[in-house]
């Protein structure tokens, strides 16, 4: 049930956006990571996560540090080997080495390299095991609701607000937020659960701001369907290069029409 090919894709963006953004953008993307997932929860109450020496917990830290995943993944390959499910791969293993790696940054154990890197590949895996699947609902139940909102600290939300009017007269129920900081949105997130995000960024220069809150929903709410409508002078590719969504939408009418046909496809 491992993703490769996710794990390699999402790995890949994260290097990428360390050479993107200011040090300090991704020391505070960093930081999201690990807190969020160190106080990762299972959604089903009666697992019980696996008991995990802290040796074995070291040595993985020392994996995912390195510069390249492929050491990170050869260690879960491992363990997945050994009979470790993927809820316990990640609550025991992910979860911990999370923890772990927020104390030694505090402790001044591990360099911000480290740490970029540690998170980075942190990520990755919990996006390759989808672990958080279980007991959740599926990515779309055939309903046409969705959150639209701007990403924190923009002033324009006129383009969005047109986009949830045309979808509205579509048929769907769209739940619209402008002007929303990124803890309070991210706590919206978790407690609606949205099967579908649209996103409207509307200048370059929240771009990483951008790329800190879809980290943030993609560990909210794994099996979500992300898409941004970007600025004019921002390509979809670069988008694709450096944010972790399924997909990009030119205008609200082709959004309409992508949206529908993948509620239609999960039917």
């Amino acid at each position: 049930m491992f993703d490769a090919e996710v794990f390699s894709r999402t790995a890949s963006l994260f290097a990428t956006k360390r050479k993107a953004f200011a040090e300090d953008a991704v020391e505070l993307l960093a930081g999201d990571i690990m807190r969020r997932l160190a106080s990762a929860r299972p959604h089903d109450p009666g697992f019980e996560a696996p008991e995990i020496s802290d040796d074995s917990i070291a040595a993985f830290c020392e994996t995912f540090i390195r510069p390249t995943p492929d050491a990170a993944l050869r260690f879960i390959e491992d363990r997945r080997a050994e009979g470790v499910t993927r809820q316990g791969v990640y609550l025991g293993y992910i979860v911990a080495a999370a923890r772990s790696l927020g104390q030694g940054w505090d402790e001044d154990r591990y360099s911000f390299l480290d740490v970029t890197y540690g998170t980075g590949h942190l990520y990755a895996l919990m996006r390759a095991l989808r672990a958080e699947t279980y007991g959740a609902r599926p990515a779309v139940d055939g309903r046409r609701c969705a959150l639209f909102a701007t990403v924190p600290g923009e002033d324009h939300g006129i383009g969005i607000t047109v986009a949830a009017d045309l979808f509205r007269e579509a048929g769907w129920e769209i739940d619209l937020r402008t002007d929303t900081d990124h803890d309070e949105l991210i706590a919206h997130v978790e407690h609606t659960q949205p099967h579908i995000i649209g996103l409207s960024l509307s200048t370059e220069q929240r771009l990483d701001a951008l790329v800190r809150l879809v980290v943030a929903m993609r560990i909210t709410v794994p099996s979500a369907i992300i898409g941004v409508a970007p600025a004019t002078n921002v390509s979809a590719e670069r988008l694709r290069d450096l944010v972790d969504i399924d997909l990009v939408f030119e205008d609200a009418p082709s959004a309409c029409r992508d949206l529908e046909r993948l509620v239609r496809l999960r039917d």
